[in-house]
């Protein structure tokens, strides 16, 4: 599995410049552009995915089948901070950099350990009947090592406006809708106490704020069509990824017998 070339992705994606005499395209107010962007995610076609919609239609979500989605969706929360630290490091923006920053202090439990989303997570998992094992111990699918990498490579070398669109924009935007598709699911499994899903409901909520923080310190970034453009270059690497996890997690979850 290879990491996307950043650098050729945007030879690919930039407009020519006005080399010819052509005329260049005047870029959209920086928020309008946001707004638009905002419509787009919330309105994505990953939530057509089956994976998605599973969720939505499912009339009872077995015991067996939530214990698999839980140890297979673990790993990923284990990481998608880390995404978020990794771009913290590229950052010269010390505005983008608060964002960030106060982002990692929300998902860390403001300062209690036990009220950190992976501790939250990890409530979830004992509620299904999961046993907590190392963290080496658990299956990585082939499609979540394949966002693992990308995500990685993007948030350690990539370009920095977008690592923070592929973490602080994809990664929050369609969150509330997201989370609210997996809870109307999850709310089905047999005996489920709703105190058990906090991670869930409370970022419905909590991605809402993250995501207004995020909007106000990258809008100086984003007067002109180039930045724009790696702007949109950030969230559809993330969307690309997270579209085939969907694949792979319903292949895995609903599409086999639970093993």
């Amino acid at each position: 599995m290879s990491c996307y070339n950043i650098t050729f992705y945007y030879l690919n994606i930039l407009p020519a410049n006005n080399k010819n005499g052509e005329q260049i395209e005047t870029p959209m107010n920086a928020r309008d552009f946001l707004h638009k962007t905002k419509y787009e995610l919330e309105n994505h076609a990953m939530f057509a995915d089956p994976y998605m919609l599973a969720f939505e239609h499912m009339e009872i979500f077995d015991i067996e089948r939530a214990q698999r989605f839980a140890t297979l969706y673990y790993p990923h929360i284990l990481r998608t901070r880390l995404y978020q630290a990794s771009t913290l490091g590229l950052l010269e923006d010390e505005a983008l950099q608060f964002v960030l920053a106060e982002i990692l202090d929300d998902e860390y439990g403001q300062g209690d350990i036990t009220r950190s989303h992976m501790e939250l997570y990890r409530n979830f998992m004992r509620a299904v009947g999961c046993e907590i094992l190392p963290v080496h111990e658990y299956q990585i699918i082939p499609e979540l090592a394949d966002y693992i990498e990308n995500m990685q490579a993007l948030t350690r070398h990539g370009d920095w406006l977008s690592a923070v669109a592929a973490v602080g924009i994809a990664s929050e935007w369609p969150i509330p809708r997201y989370y609210s598709c997996l809870l109307a699911g999850l709310k089905k499994i047999p005996d489920i106490e709703i105190d058990s899903l906090e991670l869930f409901s409370g970022h419905i909520s909590l991605d809402v704020e993250h995501s207004r923080m995020i909007e106000e310190a990258v809008l100086p970034h984003l007067s002109n069509n180039t930045n724009q453009q790696r702007f949109s270059a950030g969230i559809e690497i993330n969307m690309r990824l997270r579209r085939k996890l969907h694949a792979g997690l319903y292949r895995e979850i609903f599409a086999s017998k639970c093993r």
